[in-house]
């Protein structure tokens, strides 16, 4: 029996001890016995005879009575030992009992009770589990994770206060919770391989952070290793799971939403491992992910029509797969959100070393042996640190609070001076795994040095930002601008007619018109197939001020986002009109050179530049912009006759952008 989870058995202070009370039960003429070699019922004959005892199951015994804190959800929680002399323990809600019992005894005979296969003695085996005194009490909980200063696992509670807190649910998923061998030799054999290891340094890092949400007050997500076949992904997810169990761990996407909830909640403050994303409903990933990173499932009914309670978790979830969640959606032909994206930060698995997700081989021969070798390394060695971090965690857990607070905020700050809010969310998750993975290490748990998790998961960061497009525009608006740049990709030469020299094409579903204008080429759009095909998808209000804001778009001199243009043979028509610009894709990284792209801004308009930046971070302006840019002010070119290049990178000065006016 587990010392720290059952002090308050042996202290007395909450629980009578089980094998102290009566080894005897009164039930149906007849009594029940408890043996050390199993359940027993005695009677008599009609006669008044005594018959031979009844073998019921092997031994098993009620410890106490359980509820929640509502005084619902009535339970039993029962302890017995398998054939290996190892020791189980369940809290049994009573609902489960309400019938023939079979949920009951296919619960107890997986975790190794044997039950007599006679039909009287399973009907017995059921009633002596509803009837056995006990004056002992418990609160059972249906989800593990942080309840007050108590961290609860399905066997065990860590900080057990007064009163016991149990796990009792009616599904008993088990999350795979298991240990093999100790602290000092996963620290030995494990958490060396993966220093060195910016990717697996993480995965193991993610797995700890899980528990420290509810503590820094984070909301959850998920993070996906993303590569070919054969990269190390799989191994970076063993790694992972290492810290709670072995390979039983990590499960896989090949589940509905729905059927994913209930794992979910078993796994509540902790990491879910989820491996192969190609698995999952391409119709229902992005779903998934979101449903995953927002802790709580569907209303649903149950039988009389009331609304069941809804299952709620808080956790991190890693992945991995051969594609992304926007590829995986595409092939259902659908678009993810950037809510979607974010709530799933998606990380290159390749580091870049020509080893797949290694860096550091430690030795080995091969990526394959390496890979090997910590596999192998995870199956005998794991379990044990998890259970140690929780230990020094909950003992500590307010003293670390402010701290871990301020490792996330700071590492919210990689996304960089003016990072959207969708940056600096996933910063922030970043940062809790760094803040966890350098915790450990502080704890003499992980066998890294001082620093490295920090490194790998800025490293993983920089991969995510990289792939999303930078931290200066928001997700949804890159999306617009890649949405009108595909589209006059596609049809530029088909569909639009052009108004220079003689074009005598028959333009089938003709968009708009094309001419050239002093040097550089216009794209006239007419308005319905602006609005139907060119930002198909997007709310065409919101896709004007995107393109307006970098300067993509051409107003009117009226300010509307349309202009009136005169065009041989149709008169006078309103058009949305896109400068050329926009064909190189460019909106202004770091680094990017716009002096030859037309922009307008007001005269001496002074803005922030970047490390790099050839335009000094300016940001185009449409001619009539708020801040005073009036066109006629302009020269006809909008020429830029002097750009100050930054090239600090302590400081960002502020540079001015001079008008020949």
């Amino acid at each position: 029996m587990n010392a720290r989870v059952w002090e308050g058995i042996e202290n007395g202070a909450a629980f009578l001890d089980a094998r102290a009370q009566a080894p005897s039960c009164d039930y149906a003429g007849g009594r029940f016995v408890v043996r050390d070699e199993g359940v027993f019922f005695e009677a008599h004959d009609k006669d008044g005879e005594p018959q031979p005892p009844l073998w019921i199951c092997s031994r098993i015994d009620v410890l106490a009575k359980t509820r929640n804190g509502g005084s619902e959800e009535w339970g039993r929680l029962l302890e017995w030992h398998d054939d290996d002399g190892m020791a189980h323990r369940w809290a049994m809600p009573m609902s489960l009992l309400q019938g023939d019992g079979l949920e009951v005894r296919r619960e107890l005979a997986r975790r190794g009770l044997r039950i007599s296969p006679s039909r009287k003695a399973r009907d017995l085996l059921q009633a002596y589990l509803q009837v056995w005194p006990t004056e002992a009490m418990a609160r059972c909980v249906e989800c593990i994770g942080w309840h007050g200063s108590v961290y609860l696992l399905p066997q065990e509670a860590i900080g057990q206060t007064e009163e016991i807190v149990v796990y009792q649910s009616e599904h008993a998923i088990a999350p795979g919770f298991a240990t093999r061998g100790d602290v000092e030799s996963w620290r030995e054999h494990v958490g060396k391989l993966l220093s060195g290891n910016s990717r697996l340094v993480f995965a193991a890092a993610c797995a700890l952070a899980g528990s420290l949400l509810d503590i820094v007050g984070e909301e959850g997500g998920g993070f996906h290793l993303r590569g070919a076949s054969s990269t190390g992904k799989s191994t970076a997810l063993r790694a992972a799971a290492s810290i709670w169990g072995g390979r039983d761990y990590v499960r896989n996407w090949r589940a509905t939403a729905n059927g994913l909830e209930g794992v979910a909640a078993a796994h509540n403050d902790g990491v879910l491992i989820l491996d192969e994303i190609g698995q999952c409903d391409p119709k229902q990933a992005g779903e998934t992910a979101y449903l995953l990173a927002n802790g709580q499932g569907k209303t649903r009914a149950n039988r009389t029509g009331a609304a069941r309670p809804v299952a709620r978790w808080r956790l991190l979830f890693l992945s991995s797969g051969e594609e992304s969640l926007p590829a995986l959606a595409a092939r259902a032909g659908y678009r993810t959100t950037a809510g979607q994206e974010v709530r799933l930060a998606d990380i290159e698995a390749d580091a870049g070393c020509g080893m797949g997700l290694f860096e550091n081989l430690h030795g080995y021969s091969s990526p394959a042996a390496f890979a090997q070798a910590i596999k192998d390394a995870t199956d005998r060695h794991h379990g044990a640190i998890g259970r140690a971090w929780l230990e020094r965690i909950v003992a500590n857990r307010e003293q670390w609070a402010d701290t871990l607070r301020s490792i996330v905020d700071k590492f919210a700050t990689m996304g960089g001076e003016g990072a959207t809010g969708q940056v600096v969310r996933v910063a922030k998750r970043f940062g809790l795994v760094a803040a966890a993975g350098e915790l450990a290490t502080r704890y003499g748990l992980t066998g890294w040095q001082e620093g490295e998790s920090f490194a790998a998961a800025k490293a993983c960061f920089l991969s995510w930002l990289e792939g999303f497009g930078g931290g200066k525009v928001l997700h949804e608006e890159r999306a617009i601008l890649a949405q009108v740049q595909a589209f006059i990709e596609a049809h530029g030469d088909a569909r639009f007619q052009r108004l220079d020299g003689d074009d005598n094409r028959i333009v089938r579903d003709r968009v708009g018109f094309v001419r050239q204008r002093e040097g550089a080429t216009e794209y006239l759009i007419l308005p319905e197939a602006f609005r139907r095909e060119v930002c198909k998808g997007f709310d065409s209000k919101e896709a004007v001020r995107v393109l307006r804001e970098v300067g993509w778009l051409v107003p009117g001199g009226d300010n509307r986002p349309t202009r009136s243009e005169r065009i041989g043979g149709y008169g006078t028509v309103r058009v949305f009109l896109l400068r050329p610009s926009f064909l190189s894709g460019d909106t202004g990284d770091i680094g990017d050179s716009l002096i030859n792209q037309w922009v307008t801004v007001s005269p001496l308009q002074k803005r922030t530049g970047d490390t790099g930046d050839k335009y000094a971070g300016l940001s185009p302006l449409s001619p009539l912009s708020s801040d005073g840019g009036d066109r006629k002010n302009f020269n006809k070119n909008n020429d830029l006759t002097t750009v100050t290049t930054v090239t600090s990178e302590k400081t960002i000065p502020r540079i001015e952008v001079e008008l020949r006016l």
